[in-house]
C-alpha cells in the first residue's frame, strides 16, 4: 500500500471518529447547573440582569446572603424572592399602632409586668409608661442600646428564656415580609454600600439597564 493511500485511510478514520464523537456528545443529556448562571428580573423600571456566578465566585457571596430562609429551614431550598416577598407589602411594625405585639396576651397569659419592658416606669408614680423611643434613639452607644437593638435583645431574649414565641432572628416571624421592591433595593444596594463597589442606591441605571 502506497504512502498516499495510507494517509487517505488515516484521514478517513480521523473524520469518522470526529463525526461519531460529535453525534455521541450531542445525544448525551446536558447537565444543568444547580444554580442559574444569570437571572433576569423583570421590573417596571427596566429589567435587572443578576449574575449568580459573578456574586458567588468573584465576590464570595453564599446562598444565605439572599435566600435568608435556608438558614432557618433547609427544606425551603432556593425559592424565588417572590415566594416570601409580595409585590405589595405585608410588613407591619412589631410594636406600636397595628403592630403584632399584644400587650394583653403578654401580661395576662405570660405574666409579664409593665416594668419588664418599660424599665424606667414606676407604677406608683401615677404616670403612664413611656414609649421605647423616649430613651432609645435610632443610634445607640455603650450606655444605651439603639431602638432596634433594644427591641431585638428584649423580645428575642425573653422568648429564648421562656422557650416560646419567635426565638430566631428571622425577621418575618415578627415583622412579616417586606415589599418585593424594597427587599431587592435594601439587599442589593445595602451589600454594595458595605463592600464599596457595585451600583449604589442613587444609581438606578447601574442595575435597571435591560
Amino acid at each position: 500500500m502506497s504512502e498516499n493511500n495510507e494517509r487517505k485511510i488515516a484521514y478517513v478514520i480521523a473524520l469518522v471518529c470526529l463525526v461519531v464523537g460529535i453525534v455521541v456528545y450531542a445525544a448525551l443529556p446536558s447537565k444543568s447547573s444547580e444554580e442559574p448562571v444569570r437571572v433576569m428580573y423583570e421590573s417596571t423600571g427596566e429589567n435587572v440582569l443578576f449574575s449568580h456566578m459573578e456574586h458567588t465566585e468573584d465576590y464570595g457571596q453564599d446562598c444565605f446572603a439572599c435566600h435568608h430562609e435556608i438558614a432557618y429551614d433547609e427544606s425551603k431550598g432556593h425559592d424565588s424572592c417572590g415566594s416570601c416577598h409580595d409585590a405589595e407589602s405585608t410588613r407591619v411594625p412589631a410594636l406600636g399602632q397595628d403592630g403584632l405585639f399584644d400587650h394583653e396576651t403578654h401580661s395576662q397569659y405570660y405574666g409579664l409586668s409593665c416594668t419588664d419592658c418599660h424599665h424606667m416606669y414606676d407604677p406608683d408614680s401615677g404616670s403612664q409608661p413611656q414609649n421605647c423611643n423616649a430613651c432609645h434613639m435610632e443610634t445607640g452607644d455603650d450606655y444605651m442600646p439603639s431602638l432596634s437593638d433594644s427591641f431585638h435583645q428584649q423580645c428575642i431574649g425573653c422568648h429564648q428564656d421562656f422557650g416560646v414565641g419567635p426565638t430566631t432572628e428571622n425577621c418575618n416571624d415578627c415583622h412579616g415580609a417586606r415589599k418585593r421592591a424594597d427587599a431587592f433595593h435594601d439587599q442589593c444596594t445595602g451589600c454594595h454600600e458595605q463592600a464599596g463597589q457595585g451600583p449604589l442606591r442613587d444609581d438606578c441605571t447601574g442595575c435597571h439597564a435591560y
